[in-house]
């Protein structure tokens, strides 16, 4: 009797530990993508109160290599790599950084019984591609800190989303549903920190309100940050009024002088009837403002632009294609091209801009993955006469081989995790080849049509949990 009563006991004491035994966390799959943060959280939390807490980003080592000396940066210089008649379209450069590295915190509440709001949600991440000192890379390496993101979110009932801080712009195409969430827009699987030439994109503090009626129609509408932008050198202004429009528009170093009159107002709509095909188009309103003496009177100018993104996936194969239109829209373009010109008493002219990206997406295995792209933007010229006969405006004849009419660039991309563990991250290997080219509007006398170059860049990095 006393046997019976000790195997009873220690059943007793198995049963509940194999009863309430936990699951592992599920293993997060290759994500060969920069952005980390999707709308759904991931991985292990610290429990803060009613509150959730999880520590993200990755650390890691990038080489890269450019046939041409465009900077040494990790983000590409796309509208600036230098022609053939320069010293720096004559050597390459090999550079190695941890700039990419970036780091992310993320709260999550939620209110199941709430009778209003479902979830209050807040997300902060930074890398270190900031400021650089001129002699940064001799000794310490000591790269500037750098905000990317800093939002919070809340989600009222089922439908209704509510965003405020600085996320990517609602102009940047979406992989399904609408959201502030960084892996949730598509954003190529380039190692590159500026993507690749060509896509729309922003990261702007916003307001943004989002309905989600079903999962195949979305709608949102956004009040955006603006900024009146004419690129570094970009547009010759008339003589009436140089100085004066000079202020007044980013030229590149002008940090936060741009006294913009409005922000920008965005809206964008989605349709996904199946879950293999996505459709989303949605457009921006930019209103642009100078005033020149004897400042009694304010120029105005209303542009903007549309772009239409569809995505279709097919046994695991997935085809994009985005493009973009409008007049006044380079600063969605990365500024790789000037919104506006201006005529010789001081009226606003938008510039005509287009732009697409093209690619192919296709796992391999779960642990690798390839891509491939083709981008670019495409500028219209905008010039006139000033009242001494010369020219003025963007892409005239004699102008400055910046005045780009037509980048282009061809990318290919593939991801290999490494390693992968329920609870202590992954190690992951990215490697991408792109050829850009660059056409200026204006045929120099040097007879440079163009200028090229081959980038190679590769990434080492550790995924935190």
């Amino acid at each position: 009797m006393r046997k019976i009563r000790q195997v009873f006991v220690c059943a007793a004491c198995l049963l509940p530990a194999a009863a309430w035994a936990q699951q592992p966390p599920e293993q997060r799959p290759l994500n060969p993508t920069q952005e980390i943060a999707k709308e759904k959280p991931e991985g292990p939390a610290i429990e803060a109160g009613p509150a959730k807490l999880r520590i993200g980003g990755y650390l890691g080592l990038m080489a890269i290599y450019r046939s041409t000396n465009s900077g040494g940066g990790v983000g590409t210089a796309f509208a600036t790599i230098p022609y053939e008649d320069v010293v720096q379209g004559n050597v390459s450069e090999t550079r190695l950084t941890a700039q990419q590295s970036r780091m992310s915190l993320r709260v999550d509440a939620d209110y199941p019984q709430g009778p209003r709001f479902r979830r209050l949600s807040g997300y902060l991440e930074a890398d270190f591609a900031g400021t650089t000192p001129g002699n940064v890379a001799v000794t310490t390496s000591g790269v500037g800190f750098r905000l990317r993101l800093a939002f919070a979110e809340v989600q009222y009932g089922q439908t209704f989303f509510l965003g405020a801080g600085q996320a990517f712009s609602l102009m940047t195409a979406p992989k399904d549903q609408l959201s502030l969430w960084p892996a949730d827009v598509e954003l190529t699987q380039a190692v590159d920190l500026n993507y690749v030439a060509g896509m729309i994109w922003d990261r702007a503090p916003q307001l943004r309100v989002t309905w989600r009626p079903s999962s195949r129609f979305n709608w949102a509408a956004s009040v955006e940050n603006p900024e009146q932008q004419l690129g570094r050198g970009l547009v010759t202004l008339p003589q009436c009024c140089a100085t004066d429009i000079d202020a007044q528009y980013n030229t590149g170093g002008d940090e936060l002088r741009a006294p913009n009159l409005l922000p920008d107002f965005s809206t964008r709509v989605t349709f996904s009837p199946v879950k293999a095909f996505h459709l989303d188009a949605g457009g921006v309103v930019r209103v642009f403002r100078h005033t020149i003496a004897p400042y009694d009177e304010d120029f105005k100018a209303t542009g903007g632009g549309a772009n239409i993104n569809a995505a279709i996936t097919a046994a695991k194969t997935k085809i994009i294609g985005q493009g973009a239109f409008g007049s006044g829209l380079g600063r969605y373009v990365g500024g790789l091209v000037p919104d506006a010109v201006f005529s010789s008493d001081g009226s606003i002219s938008l510039v005509d801009t287009t732009s697409w990206v093209a690619g192919v997406e296709q796992p391999i295995t779960d642990r690798v993955s390839i891509a491939g792209y083709y981008s670019g933007v495409n500028a219209d010229a905008n010039y006139s006469t000033d009242r001494d006969g010369r020219f003025i405006g963007f892409g005239f004849p004699g102008s400055a081989n910046t005045n780009n009419h037509t980048i282009r660039e061809v990318t290919a991309t593939g991801a290999y995790q490494i390693v992968k563990t329920p609870d202590r991250g992954s190690a992951q290997f990215n490697v991408q080849l792109s050829w850009l080219k660059r056409e200026p509007l204006s045929t120099p006398q040097n007879g440079m049509t163009s200028a090229r170059s081959f980038m190679f860049f590769t990434q080492v990095r550790y995924n935190l949990p």
